[in-house]
């Protein structure tokens, strides 16, 4: 077998905890093959990843350093070239980690897209890097449709998980008055939160956002929507754009918009972006994870994306009609129990811990050519770490 990663977007972080053990471990079984940019706005392959794998003499690498290379990740300038380059070399399965979808499906063999697998409510503990393969980006909540017993089997083996993950936010999220207290939010109108997106330069993925607006057009947009229905737009920045990003002037201009709110992320001794989908009357989303906490609080959510979201999320995709439905309490749920199932059916089909011991070569190929096999289901469910064990140790 002929594997390639196709790694426009690998950066640093995704390098060492993702390819290359992936690629490390499939080097075994198969002819293993790197097709990746130069290094650019902290994505690429450099000098640091290739003495990473120095040690690996099978592995076959091509780095594109011509001074088109930044285009690779999201829109190659010489598509029909670099097509025709991979159909020469005639993989029978790509890896991918890109923000252009389009060139991906033109190469041959099997292709799939490596994406973070881990997401809020549930806790993969110290797994960080555990990931998924899919044929496409950001389809939400979709799975497979599942036999009466598939479904049932998946049911009984998210339960306990369940049940755990709902104990512990109950215990751990105060109620609504406290936590908008806390965040300075009147009782008396409805809230709507807007959890912006990672905004670093290496985030090739937000060009895939509809009209390509930016964090500021957002926020003004919604903001107007809810002050038309006299709701409270509440905004929450992304952790990493605290640590990463200059945001002042995006927050100066929250600020000077007058009726939003800006979530101080200190004001609360945990996640407010978590806390607040416990409470508020709905969320605005893009490509965000955010939607799988939403989607097991039962939030209403409203989705702008080019990208799928699944019937169950009851996704609104007009913003003025979902801030009516929002005012007048109408506004659509997630259904809890299909929530419940994909949650399952996530953790026990798709995802997997790059740096596991126990995952082999073989064990990568067949995730990818296999995207369905009930035979792992019960050794995914066990990437869940239970809340309620751990809170045992810690007493």
């Amino acid at each position: 077998m002929k594997i390639l990663f196709y790694l426009p977007v690998a950066t640093p972080w995704w390098f060492e905890q993702v390819f290359e053990p992936l690629i490390r471990r499939t080097a075994s079984v198969a002819e293993v093959h790197v097709l990746a940019p130069a290094p650019w706005q902290n994505t690429g392959i450099g000098p640091d990843q290739l003495r990473r794998c120095a040690d690996l003499d099978g592995v076959q690498w091509s780095i594109i350093d011509d001074p088109a290379h930044p285009s690779l990740r999201t829109a190659p300038v010489d598509r029909d070239e670099l097509i025709a380059y991979v159909r020469g070399l005639a993989p029978d399965l790509v890896l991918c980690r890109s923000a252009d979808i389009e060139t991906p499906r033109h190469f041959p063999g099997i292709v799939r897209h490596m994406m973070e697998a881990v997401i809020t409510p549930f806790d993969l503990g110290a797994r960080p890097n555990t990931i998924y393969f899919t044929d496409t980006l950001f389809a939400n909540g979709v799975m497979p449709a599942l036999s009466d017993v598939e479904a049932a089997r998946i049911d009984a083996l998210i339960a306990p998980h369940w049940e755990d993950m709902l104990a512990h936010w109950r215990a751990t999220v105060p109620d609504r008055a406290t936590v908008f207290g806390a965040l300075g939010l009147p009782m008396d109108r409805p809230a709507v939160l807007l959890p912006l997106e990672y905004a670093h330069e290496e985030n090739f993925y937000l060009a895939h956002r509809p009209a390509g607006l930016t964090d500021a057009a957002l926020v003004g947009r919604a903001a107007a929507a809810a002050e038309a229905v006299g709701a409270t737009l509440v905004v929450t920045d992304h952790p990493l754009n605290t640590l990463y990003v200059d945001r002042e002037p995006l927050h100066a201009a929250i600020v000077a918009l007058g009726t939003p709110i800006l979530v101080d992320p200190a004001a609360l001794d945990l996640a407010p972006t978590t806390a607040l989908l416990a409470h508020v009357d709905g969320v605005l989303l893009h490509d965000s994870k955010t939607f799988a906490t939403a989607a097991a609080f039962g939030t209403p959510m409203h989705r702008t994306s080019r990208f799928e979201s699944a019937s169950w999320l009851h996704m609104e995709t007009d913003l003025p009609r979902f801030f009516t439905a929002i005012a007048d309490g109408t506004a659509a749920r997630p259904d809890i129990a299909a929530a419940r199932r994909w949650f399952g059916y996530h953790y026990a089909n798709e995802a997997f811990h790059p740096t596991d011991p126990a995952l082999t070569g073989a064990m990568v190929v067949q995730r990818a050519c296999k995207p369905f096999d009930p035979a792992r289901w019960e050794a995914g469910l066990g990437l869940l770490e239970r809340y309620a064990a751990r809170e045992e140790l810690a007493a």
